[in-house]
């Protein structure tokens, strides 16, 4: 399903398989969700090239393989035809220096599946198509039999995204951890943090319906930041250091920053992942920063270790919360751009494209 940013328009292209280069896996594409890039592309908020096959949460099934060697997942499990995998959004040359610091999503040779422009060399690379090709210096995982595999999808982007933001974190067990945004990156954020032993999660978002759910999600207190600040502050109140020592921002909101940076308890450390669009600046007094001993961490995407650690949890612990609750409407491939207009009109967590 070809997306065309000039008329907005997202139609069918029927186009042959190519021959498999050298450690190429041939995919076929079974479930695909709608992350909030692909919806900002699709609105002209965000640009990519166009023609796009767009979609990079991805599950499918193996059809093909390098003929005559054996291929691998990240856990050293060896790849099968038939096998269920996820894989990283992005793949990277091995030999590249970022990829040996451990930030292989900046990579100089990096290649972003759903982000590509559409060619008649580059065709399957998406998941609003039947099919995937994976290139070599992707990470791939095997599909745990605990996961639900229509859920599984947002494990190689929100998932992969929260364990980055979580791996920035120094000791955040017994810490007073506020997360802003209630979006699927927020409740996977409140769960990894519980299961990391936090002494309180609170939640900040606008949304009621949100801020609700987030309780299921571990989630101790929350606070609607269109109410008065003072809601805020008698939570934090009964705190020792009368402020949050964790504070991940995944909204991207400049205001919820701000409140962050304002109920920032000493020693406090900022993790921000969600102002990935551009977006007015903030001003931070140095004073402040020094004298109240403030860390400011970004994260954008994840690496291979982050994925790996993303699946484990998700294996562990997929029934201890909701997690199947984020898929709120199904569509099939031929619905791709119903599923579009649905998600903009309705903000559900996140729709699901079976294909």
């Amino acid at each position: 399903m070809l997306f065309d940013e000039s008329n907005g328009s997202i139609l069918p292209k029927h186009t042959s398989l190519p021959e498999l280069q050298k450690d190429e896996i041939l995919v076929k594409n079974k479930y695909t969700t709608l992350c909030g890039s692909d919806l900002h592309t699709f609105t002209g908020r965000r640009k990519e090239p166009s023609p796009i096959v767009l979609g990079h949460e991805i599950v499918g099934e193996i059809m093909e393989l390098p003929h005559n060697e054996s291929l691998y997942d990240l856990n050293g499990n060896i790849l099968k035809v038939g096998d269920l995998i996820t894989w990283t959004i992005f793949a990277a040359t091995e030999t590249d220096d970022f990829v040996k610091d451990k930030m292989p999503q900046k990579s100089a040779s990096l290649f972003k599946y759903g982000h590509v422009q559409f060619t008649e060399k580059e065709k399957f690379n998406g998941g609003l198509g039947t099919h995937c090709i994976l290139k070599k210096g992707t990470g791939i995982l095997k599909v745990p039999a605990t996961i639900n595999e229509k859920f599984a999808p947002i494990i190689n982007c929100a998932g992969a995204t929260a364990m980055a933001a979580h791996r920035l974190i120094y000791n955040i067990e017994n810490k007073n951890v506020l997360i802003l945004g209630a979006g699927v990156l927020g409740l996977i954020a409140a769960a990894i943090a519980k299961e990391k032993k936090a002494s309180t999660v609170t939640m900040l978002d606008i949304d009621d319906q949100r801020l609700e759910k987030s309780k299921a999600f571990g989630v101790d207190s929350v606070y609607n930041s269109l109410k008065p600040i003072e809601e805020l502050t008698a939570i934090t109140s009964g705190f020792y250091k009368k402020g949050f020592d964790v504070i991940i921002d995944m909204s991207g909101s400049v205001e919820a920053i701000k409140t962050g940076l304002q109920f920032s308890a000493v020693g406090a450390q900022h993790i921000w992942i969600g102002a990935v669009t551009p977006t007015e600046n903030i001003e931070i007094n140095p004073e402040v920063m020094i004298r109240k001993l403030l860390s400011i961490k970004g994260m954008h995407n994840y690496n291979y270790e982050d994925f790996v650690n993303a699946v484990s949890f998700f294996e562990n612990h997929f029934l201890d919360y909701p997690f199947e609750t984020f898929i709120e409407k199904e569509f099939g491939l031929n619905e791709t751009k119903e599923a579009f207009e649905y998600a903009i009109k309705h903000k559900p967590y996140r729709v699901l494209i079976t294909i």
